[in-house]
C-alpha cells in the first residue's frame, strides 16, 4: 500500500495522482459563452454526474498555471460574480476524438476553441 502526502506533491503531481485514481474517467466536454457572446469549449477530467433528482453535474475547473482562472469558470459563475451562469456537458463521441483534444489546447481569452477545433455551434 502506498500512502501520499498532498502537501508533500507539487501541483502537477496531485493532479496525476487524482487522474490516475478513477479508470476509466468520465470527460466533459463543457461549453461556455461569455457575457459578449464569446464562445467556450474545453474537456474537462474532473466531471461527473451529482444527482438525478434534481438532475445536476458537475465540472471542477482547476486554475490555470499563473493562478488566474479558466474562461469555462470564468463564463459559468453566476451573473453577480461577472459570468453568465450556465455552462453545458457535451459528450464526446469516437469520431470527435481529434476535436476534442484540439479543444483542450491553451488560448488567449476570447480566442475561440470552437473555431480552433472546426466545430459549429448550437443553441443550447
Amino acid at each position: 500500500m502506498a500512502l501520499f502526502d498532498p502537501e508533500a506533491l507539487d501541483v502537477a503531481s496531485r493532479y496525476k495522482l487524482m487522474i490516475g485514481s478513477v479508470v476509466p474517467r468520465p470527460i466533459g466536454w463543457i461549453s461556455t459563452v461569455d457575457g459578449s457572446g464569446r464562445t467556450n469549449l474545453a474537456p474537462y477530467s474532473f466531471f461527473n454526474a451529482v444527482s438525478s433528482t434534481p438532475p445536476m453535474v458537475m465540472f471542477g475547473p482547476s486554475n490555470k498555471a499563473d493562478g488566474s482562472e479558466k474562461d469555462s469558470l470564468r463564463n459559468a459563475l453566476p451573473p453577480e460574480e461577472g459570468g453568465v451562469g450556465e455552462f453545458v456537458v457535451n459528450i464526446v463521441s469516437e469520431g470527435l476524438m481529434r476535436q476534442m483534444a484540439a479543444s483542450a489546447e491553451p488560448l488567449a481569452h476570447g480566442e475561440s476553441e470552437f473555431d480552433l477545433a472546426g466545430l459549429e455551434t448550437a443553441a443550447s
